[in-house]
């Protein structure tokens, strides 16, 4: 991929995740308003359940078929394409109706023990049914990056999205659910539609797309070792860390009750953290996360052909981007943490977290680059060693800390928790790609011109009056990023204005 086409697409991918991030968050003030906080817990709660099987569906699936497809291409024998993809969709396709033939089943004692609502079965079953629809689309996602057409993947995601809202709007319009059980349940049939429809057109891109990347019909060979060592330990570890993230959030209720919190106020308190404040403190990431899904074939592919330099130059100009990117959402977050409340959910309270969680922004954002980084070298067991590590660790200080002290020592825990996962993964990367960061240049630099940049746009905008918090809301953060840019770029810390050889 060239450096152009490399943008180009990233521009796209990003422009398409932030409208996509800002409808599910209008998404999700919607439904806050329809069933409350209370509600959210549970909707957070059933699909904690439910990400555990995705996971099992789903994990090492996409970066096995990127790096296998990759290869290929490298090594100039595209006509193995066909039958590489093939036969990771008929194992995709038969783990995930495996495992949603079992969601099927177990959904009613799942929801007693889990959930303590027998009610929120129906929601289980519902969403088992999206399972091999979703399993199939990581698949070809995998694929559409191999050979750079990302932009199919985010059509679909795009329809997707639509018809979810749009399904949900239509379903409290026309069936009214009175129960929070009902409504969770229309929200859950509304989001397996939305699967099937992006599986749909998803295989029909796929398909045009074997035309152009993919001539002839050899046979290729290694499809099973390519799948054993890279998705076999992916899911291994992801299906461990989903477990004990799972795990997590049904023991925050719970702990929060043994702290004295009555079952809805639990309930309540865990929606307003998990089902609010956190997609809200994520949102900013979709400007991230495009580009470094794109860096998992680009790096893998220098890589492969040995390129040390331009492996070490894209390291460092992605760290030192997110890093950059990081530092000023934890500045605009810290000063406007009330304002982005009021303008998503009409929350102080979720507001007043994210305005807590701020400091550790700039980590939760690396981490995102990293990750993609450390997959494209090869490095995809260490991090999900780290990832494991890590969640196990939160697991066992929920236990130990949550029914003595509450909701704020589940702050704490996200604290370090962020801190010790970023540490390892930051670590090991380096060492890797044998990459050295500059603290003046790559932390206190865009911290001080973030925090300028922030604060002078909120002194700009002080003076004038908006139709709703919203609209205030993205006008600081679009005025504020232009001014940390310029700030940035005055000062030479931009590393999207520097040479590779600098």
């Amino acid at each position: 991929m060239t450096k152009k086409k490399f943008f180009v697409q990233g521009t796209i991918l990003t422009l398409v995740s932030l409208a996509l991030r800002v409808l599910n968050m209008g998404y999700r003030s919607y439904l806050s308003q329809r069933i409350g906080a209370q509600g959210m817990g549970l909707y957070q709660l059933i699909f904690s359940i439910f990400m555990l099987t995705v996971t099992l569906s789903t994990s090492g699936i996409s970066l096995a078929v990127t790096r296998m497809v990759t290869a290929a291409i490298a090594a100039g024998r595209r006509q193995v394409i066909r039958s590489t993809v093939s036969r990771c969709f008929a194992f995709c396709l038969s783990v995930s109706v495996s495992i949603a033939c079992l969601l099927f089943l177990l959904a009613e004692p799942a929801a007693k023990i889990f959930l303590s609502d027998a009610a929120a079965a129906p929601c289980l079953r519902i969403l088992g049914l999206g399972l091999p629809f979703m399993s199939l689309c990581t698949c070809m996602k995998g694929y559409f990056l191999a050979v750079d057409e990302s932009i199919s993947t985010a059509a679909a995601d795009a329809l997707e999205q639509l018809l979810t809202v749009g399904a949900t709007v239509f379903f409290f319009w026309r069936f009214a659910p009175r129960s929070i059980e009902a409504a969770c349940l229309a929200a859950m049939a509304a989001s397996t539609l939305g699967e099937a429809a992006s599986f749909l057109a998803g295989w029909c891109a796929y398909r045009r797309s074997l035309t152009r990347n993919a001539p002839g019909k050899e046979k290729g060979s290694g499809v099973l070792k390519g799948l054993s060592h890279i998705a076999l330990p992916c899911t291994l570890s992801s299906a461990a860390r989903s477990l004990l993230n799972t795990g997590e959030n049904l023991l925050i209720p719970r702990e929060l009750r043994k702290y004295g919190l009555d079952p809805s106020a639990s309930l309540s308190q865990y929606g307003l953290l998990q089902g609010m404040a956190m997609p809200m403190l994520f949102f900013p990431s979709s400007l991230l996360a495009s580009f470094a899904s794109l860096l998992i074939p680009k790096i893998s592919r220098e890589r492969e052909l040995g390129h040390k330099k331009a492996v070490a130059h894209i390291t460092t100009l992605a760290l030192s981007a997110a890093l950059a990117f990081g530092i000023f959402f934890a500045a605009v977050f810290t000063v406007c943490g009330g304002l982005w409340g009021r303008a998503f959910y009409r929350s102080e309270a979720a507001g007043e977290y994210l305005r807590v969680l701020a400091p550790i922004v700039p980590l939760i954002y690396l981490d995102v680059v990293v990750d993609s980084l450390l997959k494209g070298m090869d490095e995809q067991f260490n991090s999900m060693k780290y990832n494991f590590s890590d969640s196990f660790i939160r697991v066992v200080l929920v236990l130990c800390l949550l029914r003595f002290f509450g909701m704020e020592s589940y702050v704490g825990i996200l604290f370090f928790s962020t801190i010790f996962n970023a540490a390892l993964s930051l670590h090991r990367l380096l060492k890797v790609t044998e990459v050295r960061l500059s603290l003046p240049r790559h932390v206190l630099l865009p911290l001080l011109c973030g925090g300028a940049a922030v604060l002078l746009g909120r002194l700009l905008l002080g003076g004038l009056s908006f139709s709703g918090a919203l609209t205030e809301a993205l006008l600081h953060a679009v005025l504020s990023g232009a001014l940390f840019v310029a700030l940035l770029t005055g000062t030479g810390g931009n590393p999207l204005a520097q040479r590779p050889g600098r």
